[in-house]
Protein backbone atom coordinates (compact mmCIF):
# COMPACT_ATOMS: atom_id res chain seq x y z
CA UNK A 1 0.00 0.00 0.00
CA UNK A 2 3.02 2.27 -0.08
CA UNK A 3 2.07 3.67 -3.51
CA UNK A 4 -1.51 4.53 -2.54
CA UNK A 5 -0.70 7.89 -0.85
CA UNK A 6 1.49 9.02 -3.74
CA UNK A 7 -1.05 7.95 -6.33
CA UNK A 8 -3.99 9.67 -4.66
CA UNK A 9 -1.92 12.84 -4.43
CA UNK A 10 -1.10 12.57 -8.14
CA UNK A 11 -4.74 11.88 -9.02
CA UNK A 12 -5.90 14.81 -6.87
CA UNK A 13 -3.43 17.19 -8.48
CA UNK A 14 -4.36 15.91 -11.96
CA UNK A 15 -7.98 16.83 -11.21
CA UNK A 16 -6.95 20.23 -9.85
CA UNK A 17 -8.53 19.45 -6.49
CA UNK A 18 -7.23 20.78 -3.21
CA UNK A 19 -6.80 18.59 -0.17
CA UNK A 20 -9.47 20.73 1.46
CA UNK A 21 -11.95 19.90 -1.31
CA UNK A 22 -11.34 16.14 -1.15
CA UNK A 23 -11.47 16.05 2.64
CA UNK A 24 -14.77 17.96 2.65
CA UNK A 25 -16.26 15.67 0.00
CA UNK A 26 -15.44 12.53 1.99
CA UNK A 27 -16.44 14.11 5.30
CA UNK A 28 -13.15 14.17 7.18
CA UNK A 29 -10.89 16.94 8.40
CA UNK A 30 -8.18 18.39 6.21
CA UNK A 31 -5.63 17.15 8.74
CA UNK A 32 -6.96 13.58 8.54
CA UNK A 33 -6.89 13.61 4.74
CA UNK A 34 -3.41 15.09 4.70
CA UNK A 35 -2.20 12.22 6.89
CA UNK A 36 -3.67 9.71 4.44
CA UNK A 37 -1.94 11.42 1.53
CA UNK A 38 1.38 11.53 3.36
CA UNK A 39 1.12 7.86 4.29
CA UNK A 40 0.91 8.55 8.02
CA UNK A 41 -2.53 6.95 8.32
CA UNK A 42 -3.81 3.82 6.62
CA UNK A 43 -7.36 4.47 5.47
CA UNK A 44 -10.07 1.81 5.64
CA UNK A 45 -11.21 0.14 2.45
CA UNK A 46 -14.45 2.12 2.51
CA UNK A 47 -12.47 5.37 2.84
CA UNK A 48 -10.23 4.33 -0.07
CA UNK A 49 -13.34 3.70 -2.17
CA UNK A 50 -14.65 7.17 -1.30
CA UNK A 51 -11.36 8.79 -2.28
CA UNK A 52 -11.19 6.85 -5.54
CA UNK A 53 -14.78 7.83 -6.38
CA UNK A 54 -14.16 11.53 -5.78
CA UNK A 55 -10.96 11.40 -7.83
CA UNK A 56 -12.80 9.41 -10.53
CA UNK A 57 -10.12 6.70 -10.53
CA UNK A 58 -10.62 2.96 -10.36
CA UNK A 59 -9.55 1.83 -6.89
CA UNK A 60 -7.42 -1.00 -8.28
CA UNK A 61 -5.31 1.49 -10.26
CA UNK A 62 -4.34 3.25 -7.04
CA UNK A 63 -2.41 0.17 -6.00
CA UNK A 64 -0.60 -0.29 -9.32
CA UNK A 65 1.51 2.75 -10.23
CA UNK A 66 2.33 1.42 -13.69
CA UNK A 67 -1.38 1.52 -14.52
CA UNK A 68 -1.81 5.15 -13.51
CA UNK A 69 -1.17 7.59 -16.37
CA UNK A 70 1.95 9.74 -16.06
CA UNK A 71 2.90 8.28 -12.70
CA UNK A 72 6.62 8.38 -13.49
CA UNK A 73 6.61 12.13 -12.81
CA UNK A 74 5.64 11.52 -9.21
CA UNK A 75 8.03 8.70 -8.45
CA UNK A 76 8.90 8.41 -4.78
CA UNK A 77 12.01 10.49 -4.18
CA UNK A 78 12.70 8.71 -0.94
CA UNK A 79 11.86 11.82 1.04
CA UNK A 80 8.62 12.89 2.65
CA UNK A 81 5.99 14.65 0.57
CA UNK A 82 5.02 18.08 1.74
CA UNK A 83 1.42 18.93 0.92
CA UNK A 84 0.67 22.56 0.23
CA UNK A 85 -2.23 24.64 1.39
CA UNK A 86 -4.88 25.88 -1.00
CA UNK A 87 -3.30 29.34 -0.88
CA UNK A 88 0.17 27.99 -1.71
CA UNK A 89 -1.33 25.95 -4.53
CA UNK A 90 -3.08 29.01 -5.94
CA UNK A 91 0.19 30.95 -5.71
CA UNK A 92 1.96 28.19 -7.64
CA UNK A 93 -0.78 28.19 -10.25
CA UNK A 94 -0.38 31.96 -10.61
CA UNK A 95 3.36 31.57 -10.99
CA UNK A 96 2.92 28.92 -13.68
CA UNK A 97 0.46 31.14 -15.54
CA UNK A 98 2.92 34.05 -15.40
CA UNK A 99 5.68 31.82 -16.76
CA UNK A 100 3.40 30.55 -19.52
CA UNK A 101 2.63 34.12 -20.50
CA UNK A 102 6.34 34.95 -20.60
CA UNK A 103 6.94 31.93 -22.82
CA UNK A 104 4.16 33.02 -25.18
CA UNK A 105 5.71 36.49 -25.37
CA UNK A 106 9.13 35.05 -26.12
CA UNK A 107 7.66 32.74 -28.72
CA UNK A 108 5.87 35.65 -30.41
CA UNK A 109 9.13 37.61 -30.56
CA UNK A 110 10.92 34.70 -32.18
CA UNK A 111 8.27 34.23 -34.85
Amino acid sequence: MKDFPTLIRKARLDKGYSQDYVSTEIGITLSAYSKIERGLTDPSLSRMKQIAAILDVDLSVLFKPKDYPHFSGVADSGGPMHPVSRYEFEAYVGLVRDLQEQLRDLNDRLL
